[in-house]
């Protein structure tokens, strides 16, 4: 029965979203043309790259860019391009796709069925991925922070660590 003001209601609880882990580009350009790392890797992990790499260039999520399929990609006189229709959003994009892109997307052409990549589960994707980085030598500190209650606070590892950039 207590009378309160609607000032009430414009209370916020500030969240703060995670920062992406973001590779930056001299890595990416590592990943994609030092060929003696690249052969240093095992088969399994190659594709793993392949996949890491198409991944960082189009910026499509697992699902999308495993539902691409080989009638998505246009050729046309000005190059190489990928149309897909995303599944969070439903919106359909064109992606003009680079050189070596086009070269990732011929070697697995025979081997990927109707895809355009070859299938992966999110799973084994992503401990491949920290692997792949772990050989790369990209095992540095980088501590996980969250917020909680309007303070930075660094997550931990189980053995009371700080994560590491390949983590």
């Amino acid at each position: 029965g207590l009378r309160v003001a609607t000032f009430c209601c414009c209370f916020r609880v500030p969240v703060f979203p995670p920062s992406p882990v973001v590779l930056s580009p001299e890595k990416l350009r590592y990943l994609i043309t030092d060929a003696g790392f690249r052969n240093s890797l095992p088969a399994h992990l190659q594709r793993t790259m392949d996949i890491f790499i198409i991944g960082c260039t189009t910026g499509l999520r697992y699902s999308d860019l495993m539902q691409v399929r080989k009638n998505s990609l246009l050729y046309l006189k000005d190059g190489v391009w990928m149309v897909v229709h995303t599944r969070k959003t439903g919106v359909e994009l064109r992606l003009p796709l680079p050189d070596y892109a086009v070269a990732i997307i011929r070697r697995w052409q025979r081997h990927t069925g109707v895809f355009v990549l070859p299938r992966l589960s999110a799973t084994n994707l992503n401990l491949q991925i920290r692997e792949i980085m772990l050989r790369a030598g990209w095992d540095f500190a980088f501590p996980k922070i969250r917020h909680r209650r309007g303070k930075a606070v660094e997550i931990k590892r189980e053995d009371g660590g700080s994560y590491r950039f390949c983590d």
